[in-house]
């Protein structure tokens, strides 16, 4: 297939500039959108599923509609009290729900606005989520918060067609277009990186669709300096759609970038409407987007503490304490605290009389292997604590005393070295107990 990268004559009886009109004024192209929405909350859907806590059950299902369908409506309050004409909310089958509205100026602060009333209200909502859970330890609260914060925290990301994309474009990127180019392959090719890392199909998808999303964004910038060079630099008068005389002299560059058979009407009406959505945005003036930057940055920080609290509690709910008890080396019966994460032991310490850690103890990761052992005294670390790599080898040993660190050695070609106290790990010196730990305190 030839792609043609510079424009050429478009035959008129194939294609003009009063199809391209008829196509831009059909009165359902409003919902042109929907295709573009889905693809959005696909990617959002496998992005949290990647994370393993999204179930098949009915419950998260209906979770995840009434999270998207939040987020959505936060979009069309905002397009409302902003003056958006011919609004609509319409249901997706198994997804929630889209919006769509159509500008009544071209105001780079309202679109910047409307992009943050998708995430941000999601974001504080699961936040809210999950400190009532703190108080009452409702398990479906946890899951409704946790699918708020991360799908609204996803979304903020500056990545096109994501909320935080789409507000980066108007904030930041009408400035510089080269720049938005430049951003934008960058960004998909660290998405690529991060896919192949996490093994993540959503991630590969949404790096693939950025990247061809950059190429498009370089024709339209192009056409977009050619509508501005025809004005001579002068404010485009803001109309629906793009005026008849502008569309006939941008008519030969709609094609770029696209090979002849894949020509058509509806594709080269897409591309007309987002360059005129584009040539009519004027740059934010320096206050309002300091402003539109810093409101973004306390969301999205919002949305990093939102995310980073609830792995913290869902990892709390997934993990269960189970006293036993056994006999010892001595013959006596002892209590041993088996710590699991969803059925795998993931730790076992032994308890005084007083229930507090004292004796030996062994920590394992999910996978079963042993990754730290040593022992405890009257609640205190004590003693000798290995770390062990994968591999059963011991790499590093930390001597305490009443839970403070005294020695610290680092395995090197086979042997313990002796690291001085001012080049130990930030973990290990920084770590000292003030107070006996046990069970009760563990689960705290």
């Amino acid at each position: 297939m030839l792609i043609s990268f510079a424009p050429f004559p478009i035959n008129p009886e194939m294609i003009s500039a009063a199809d391209i009109e008829a196509e831009l004024n059909r009165p359902d192209r409003g919902k042109r959108t929907t295709s573009q929405t889905i693809l959005v909350l696909v990617l959002s859907l496998g992005v949290f599923a990647a994370t393993g806590l999204l179930n098949a059950t009915w419950v998260s299902v209906a979770i995840l509609v009434a999270v998207l369908f939040i987020h959505e409506s936060g979009h069309w309050i905002g397009m409302k009290l902003l003056g958006y004409s011919n609004l609509q909310m319409f249901f997706i089958p198994f997804f929630g729900a889209a919006v769509s509205g159509k500008e009544t100026n071209a105001s780079g602060e309202r679109r910047a606005i409307v992009s943050l009333l998708g995430p941000a209200p999601g974001i504080i909502l699961g936040i809210i989520c999950g400190i009532i859970y703190i108080k009452c330890r409702n398990p479906i609260l946890l899951q409704f918060g946790y699918i708020l914060v991360i799908i609204n925290a996803f979304n903020l990301l500056p990545i096109y067609p994501l909320d935080g994309g789409r507000f980066m474009e108007t904030v930041v990127f009408s400035r510089h277009p080269t720049v938005e180019i430049v951003f934008k392959v960058i960004a998909a090719l660290a998405l690529a990186g991060l896919a192949l890392w996490m093994k993540s199909i959503a991630l590969g998808i949404l790096s693939f669709f950025t990247l061809i999303l950059s190429r498009e964004g370089y024709f339209q910038n192009k056409i977009v300096y050619r509508l501005k060079e025809i004005n001579q630099g002068r404010q485009l008068e803001f109309t629906e759609n793009i005026p008849t005389d502008q569309l006939e002299v941008i008519l030969p560059e709609l094609v770029m970038g696209i090979s002849e058979r894949h020509i058509k009407v509806k594709t080269l009406a897409n591309r007309a409407n987002s360059v005129w959505r584009k040539a009519l945005l004027q740059p934010i003036k320096l206050k309002p987007t300091l402003v539109l930057l810093a409101v973004y940055g306390v969301v999205f920080a919002l949305g990093i503490v939102g995310v980073l609290g609830f792995v913290t509690l869902n990892a709390a709910a997934n993990q269960k304490s189970v006293i036993v008890q056994r006999v010892g080396l001595n013959g006596q019966t002892v209590s041993v605290e088996e710590l699991y994460w969803r059925s795998k032991k993931i730790s076992e310490a032994q308890l005084n009389n007083q229930g507090l850690y004292d004796g030996p103890a062994t920590e394992w990761t999910v996978a079963g292997i042993k990754k730290k052992e040593g022992n405890w005294a009257n609640g205190f670390w004590n003693g000798d604590w290995k770390t062990f790599d994968q591999n059963g080898n011991v790499v590093a040993v930390t001597t305490y005393l009443a839970g403070r660190p005294i020695l610290y050695q680092k395995a090197q070609n086979g042997e313990l070295i002796t690291i001085p106290p001012q080049e130990w790990p930030a973990i290990i010196s920084r770590t000292i107990q003030t107070k006996p730990k046990g069970p009760n305190y563990h689960r705290r």
